[in-house]
Parts: C-alpha cells; sequence; structure tokens
C-alpha cells in the first residue's frame, strides 16, 4: 500500500483540445504523479468542441456516470486533496457543487482552479439564492487558484485572500525554437490565429481587420487554424471573407496539434489573440511565446500581465479591428522589431511559464493544502479515514 499523499484529480483530458483539458493532462504527465497516489474522474466529453458548455440530455448522462464514479473513488482511495477546475457557468458551477459536497464530506481538502475570468461576472449576475448558494459551497473550499494578480478578484465576496494563490499557466519551451532569423522580405508575412475559432475568442475581429491591412500590402497570409465551435460563427466569417474577396490571403487549417501544431509556430512571423471575452491565460499564447513569436492581444483576463507591451508584444483595444490593423501594419513595417519582441515573448516564457515551473508551484500548493490539513482536521463522514 503506497504511503504517498493521496490526490484525485477532476477534470477532462483531450480530446477536445481546450486550455482545461490541456491543463489537466499536464498535471497527468508531470512528477505530480511521483509525489502523490494520483487518481483521475475524467470528465471530457468526446463529442468534440461544439459539446463544452452547451449542455444537452446527452450532458445529463455522462454527469451521472461521472458522479457515480466519483462515489466509487472516494469510498476506495479516501483521498486527502481534491483538485477540481471550476466551471464559471450556473450549469457547469452546480455540477461542480455536486463533485465538491462528496469530496468534503469525505474529509477531503478541496482546491479549486479557476481557468478563466468570468466567475464574478457570473456571480453577480446571478438571483440571491444562486449567489447564496454559490457563497456556501465555495465556504467548503480550502485553495483556490487563479492565473495571475488580475484574475484575484474573481474571488471578491467569495473568498478571503489567504485562501486564494496565484499559479501562472507552463508550456514548453524547446530549443529547437531559440534561434528564429527576421522575417524574409521576399516571402509574405504569415500572420498566426491558432485557437477555438469563434466571435469571442476575436476570429471575426481578425477577419474585419484584413482588409485595412491589404489596402497597405498584399505581401501577407494569415493562417486561421482550430476547430469553429459554432457553425453560425464559421457561416458569417465565410460570408464576410466572400463579400470582401480575401480568399487568397486567408487559410483555414482546421484542428492542429502535435507536429502539424509546431510547424505552424515555426513558420509564423506573428501571433495575433484579438480576444473579446474575459479570458485566463491562454496555452496557446504561451506556446506561441515559447516558439519566439510576438504576441498581437488584447487585454482580456491576465495577458497583460502575461505580454508586456512593447517588450515581447503589443496590445491592441477590444473588438477594434482598426487598431488591430494599423499594430499589425506597424509591426510588418519593423521586421527588426518584430524579432525583438519576440525573442523577448521566449526569454519569458522560460522566466515565467516554463511547464516545469508550474508543476514546481503546484507540487509546493498541494503541499501547504496537507500541511493545513494536519493541523485543522475536521471530521468526515468516515470514522477511520486514514490521513
Amino acid at each position: 500500500m503506497s504511503d504517498k499523499p493521496k490526490l484525485l484529480i477532476i477534470g477532462p483530458t483531450p480530446p477536445p483540445f481546450h486550455g482545461v483539458s490541456v491543463a489537466v493532462q499536464t498535471l497527468l504527465q508531470s512528477k505530480l504523479m511521483e509525489a502523490y497516489d494520483v487518481t483521475h474522474l475524467e470528465l471530457a466529453d468526446r463529442r468534440g468542441i461544439g459539446h463544452v458548455n452547451q449542455p444537452d440530455l446527452q450532458d445529463v448522462w455522462l454527469f451521472l456516470g461521472q458522479w457515480a464514479r466519483l462515489l466509487r473513488l472516494l469510498m476506495r482511495t479516501r483521498p486527502q486533496v481534491v483538485y477540481l477546475v471550476l466551471s464559471q457557468t450556473t450549469v457547469g458551477f452546480l455540477r461542480d457543487s455536486f463533485f465538491l459536497w462528496p469530496a468534503w464530506l469525505f474529509g477531503a481538502r478541496v482546491v479549486v482552479h479557476l481557468h478563466s475570468g468570468a466567475l464574478q461576472a457570473w456571480y453577480r449576475s446571478r438571483s440571491l439564492p444562486m449567489r447564496g448558494y454559490a457563497r456556501v459551497v465555495l465556504a467548503r473550499v480550502t485553495k483556490a487558484i487563479v492565473l495571475g494578480d488580475q484574475l484575484r478578484s474573481e474571488f471578491d465576496g467569495l473568498l478571503p485572500a489567504d485562501r486564494i494563490a496565484v499559479v501562472p499557466n507552463g508550456v514548453e519551451c524547446v530549443d529547437e525554437w531559440i534561434d528564429r532569423a527576421p522575417p524574409v522580405s521576399s516571402q509574405p508575412w504569415r500572420i498566426l490565429h491558432l485557437n477555438t475559432l469563434n466571435r469571442m475568442k476575436g476570429t471575426l475581429v481578425l477577419l474585419a481587420a484584413i482588409p485595412a491591412v491589404l489596402r497597405s500590402r498584399q505581401d501577407v497570409e494569415f493562417i486561421l487554424a482550430g476547430p469553429w465551435s459554432h457553425e453560425d460563427h464559421r457561416a458569417e466569417a465565410e460570408r464576410y471573407i466572400a463579400q470582401h474577396g480575401l480568399g487568397r490571403y486567408v487559410t483555414f487549417t482546421g484542428q492542429v496539434s502535435g507536429d502539424e501544431k509546431r510547424s505552424l509556430l515555426r513558420s509564423a512571423d506573428l501571433f495575433v489573440f484579438p480576444g473579446i471575452q474575459r479570458e485566463g491565460q491562454p496555452f496557446v499564447v504561451l506556446e506561441a511565446m515559447a516558439a519566439g513569436l510576438p504576441i498581437i492581444f488584447t487585454n482580456q483576463g491576465c495577458l497583460r500581465e502575461t505580454v508586456v507591451h512593447g517588450d515581447s508584444g503589443l496590445e491592441v483595444q477590444c473588438n477594434d479591428p482598426d487598431d488591430l490593423a494599423r499594430q499589425l501594419l506597424w509591426l510588418m513595417e519593423r521586421p527588426d522589431e518584430c524579432l525583438r519582441l519576440g525573442k523577448a515573448a521566449r526569454r519569458r516564457c522560460q522566466a515565467v511559464f516554463s511547464r516545469d515551473g508550474h508543476i514546481e508551484q503546484m507540487l509546493h500548493l498541494f503541499q501547504d493544502v496537507l500541511t493545513d490539513a494536519s493541523t485543522h482536521r475536521r471530521p468526515s463522514i468516515s470514522a477511520s479515514q486514514p490521513r
């Protein structure tokens, strides 16, 4: 029987690929598995990205199966710590609360992880009973993780400051991306937008900026990589491209991963993330930084503290195609500045957002939670639960 501390991780893994599933997979493929006796409750909906945060009857059946497996895992493994990625929609939060209650009743310390910045807006828009329920649920949380200091306020009125920890995401910085040459004048600029494609991720804003760019120069190719999450957004994009004659300048690759994703990042000159929604800290931005790409970004979530304006990228106004076009043209006229920003982005990623650094911080956080548990024990529903 293992004498390691027992940790239960609740969350999805790819596919489909999105920030939460990648984050959970990162934990499950790290040295966390050596330090803890880890079990995992899978929450992925394998039907695809279009079904994420789109509840239907199939999700009810998925949840019932997941909840039954949770009870079996709690009874069999008796984890000291349960880690859960927290949803920020009403249906998602209610589902998560039904995972949290049994974990808490079995005596586990609960750690929740917030991967975007929409919790406070959701909370304030709910009814009084729902807000009261949210406070009761979150009062059972030992520690809440946010991705940056800008996101601490997401728990205002819900958790005291000493129960909130900042742990940035982390990605691998591979050596093959250390030396990047400046863009070649004889070849088109390759501007990459890699993400789940939809309106809130800024995909349509980027398309709306392209005509203004083309009025000044045509040596450019826009690569939009990733799956569409909404068919109506795809249809709107296709209509816009046809109406403005952009077909020869825009390439859609669909879902990319592994070597294909690395090849795209290696071949690009600029990375654009013009998000509209409240983001967290998108892995695609960190991957682009690791690849030595300058980042054009909006101040959503904690992106402003992730990419430093004028040092590792350029900030643009949210939902403003004209400002986006101006910044794109400004960088395209300055290839040396583009290279400087990209190198600085890589250095910053190595120093602050490495995968190893992320895992070390998560290990320290879980250890702190365990230490706190050893000095502040409380009764559970099982008097014989091993500690």
